[in-house]
C-alpha cells in the first residue's frame, strides 16, 4: 500500500499536470522569468529553499541564497549561502542591486522588519520582486502567520522607501475556486493514507474528480468574466528610490 512519502513522490512526478493538486500553483511562471531576467549584479534570494532561481538570472549576476535554519532543515532539506532571519539581515546598507522575495513574506513573523530591511540593504534604484499567497491553505506549518492584500503590501513597501512599480493579481477567481477544491481533496487523500489505508482505493475517484475539478476551473476562468476580488496571490515589482 501507498504511503504518505511515496504518494508525494508520485504526486510530484505530475506536478504540470491537472492530476495535481496545485496544478495552477505551478502554471505560467513567465511573468517571474522576465523579470529575473531583467536583474543584474548582487542580487539576494530570501527564502531560497534550494537555490533553483540562481539559473535563471542573467549571466553575470551574483548570487546569494539566503534561509531561516529552521525551515531549511527541518523543511526543506537544503543548504544555503546563509543561514539569517528575514528581519535581521547580515548584510552592508545598499550592498545588493536586487532582492527576491518569493512566498516567504508570510512566513515571518514580523513582515514590516523584514521589509525595512530589504530597503535598507538595497542600492538606491534597486529591485524587489516579491510574490505572496493571498487565498492559500495553512501551509509549512507552524510557519505560516499571515495573507496581504495589494494595498496592505503597497502600504508596507511605500512606508519604507520602495515604490511599486506593478502589483499583479496571480491566478482568477475561478481557478482559484479550482485550485482550493483540487487542495481539499488532495488533503483528504493524504489523511486516507495516514488513517485509512485499507481504504486506498478511494484515491482513483478523488484524482480523476481533481482532474475534472482543474479542467473545468481552466475552462471557465477563460469563459466566464473575472475582476481582481479573489486572486490566489500577488506578484510584486518594487523599486527602492534614489
Amino acid at each position: 500500500m501507498m504511503n504518505t512519502r511515496a504518494l508525494r513522490k508520485y504526486l510530484a512526478s505530475l506536478r504540470s499536470t491537472p492530476f495535481h493538486p496545485q496544478w495552477f500553483v505551478s502554471g505560467d511562471q513567465s511573468r517571474r522569468l522576465r523579470h529575473l531576467q531583467q536583474l543584474s549584479g548582487l542580487v539576494l534570494d530570501i527564502g531560497c529553499a534550494d537555490k533553483s532561481l540562481a539559473a535563471h538570472l542573467p549571466e553575470g549576476c551574483r548570487y546569494i541564497g539566503l534561509d531561516y535554519y529552521a525551515t531549511a532543515h527541518g523543511t526543506y532539506i537544503t543548504c544555503p549561502d546563509v543561514y539569517a532571519d528575514a528581519g535581521q539581515l547580515p548584510l552592508g546598507d545598499e550592498s545588493v542591486d536586487s532582492v527576491l522575495l518569493f512566498e516567504v513574506l508570510e512566513h515571518v513573523p514580523d513582515p514590516e522588519a523584514s521589509i525595512r530591511e530589504i530597503a535598507r540593504v538595497l542600492r538606491p534604484r534597486g529591485t524587489l520582486l516579491l510574490s505572496v499567497p493571498f487565498v492559500y491553505p495553512i501551509h509549512d506549518a507552524p510557519y505560516d502567520f499571515h495573507r496581504f492584500t495589494c494595498y496592505a503590501l503597497t502600504r508596507y513597501l511605500h512606508k519604507h522607501g520602495l515604490s511599486v512599480v506593478s502589483i499583479d493579481p496571480h491566478l482568477r477567481s475561478m481557478e482559484v475556486a479550482g485550485l482550493m477544491f483540487a487542495l481539499a481533496l488532495g488533503d483528504a487523500a493524504k489523511l486516507i493514507i495516514e488513517r485509512h489505508p485499507w481504504a486506498f482505493l478511494a484515491l482513483f475517484p478523488i484524482g480523476i474528480t481533481i482532474l475534472l475539478s482543474n479542467l473545468s476551473a481552466w475552462v471557465l476562468a477563460r469563459l466566464l468574466p473575472a475582476s481582481d476580488f479573489m486572486p490566489g496571490g500577488y506578484e510584486v515589482v518594487a523599486t527602492r528610490a534614489p
